[in-house]
């Protein structure tokens, strides 16, 4: 079973990637497969505590979700960070940047 933390990660993780276009499951379809509100999964985003039977059901969700978007190609997104004399370029998500 995932830790709350884990579980508040992969949803926000989640999220973003929603926001880059990925083909995902909206937060609502998988709160409907955890059998919980969607309220519900915003509030753990939030950092809010949840019961046990709610923490094992997202868990088994986010679980069978991993599983099923292995093969599914993620968003490769670059960032840029300037300084004062130099330009830094990564790949992933640069702080600041969807906060």
């Amino acid at each position: 079973m995932l830790t709350i933390q884990q579980i508040r990660t992969a949803l926000k993780t989640h999220q973003l990637r929603l926001k880059l276009d990925d083909e995902l499951p909206f937060i609502t379809d998988i709160a409907n497969r955890a059998g919980v509100h969607r309220d519900t999964l915003y509030s753990v985003m939030q950092g809010n505590r949840i019961n046990e039977r709610t923490q094992y059901a997202l868990s088994r969700v986010l679980e069978e979700l991993e599983g099923e978007t292995i093969g599914k190609s993620k968003t490769r997104v670059m960032n840029i960070s300037l300084g004062k004399n130099f330009v830094n370029l990564g790949y992933g998500i640069g702080k600041g940047i969807f906060r």
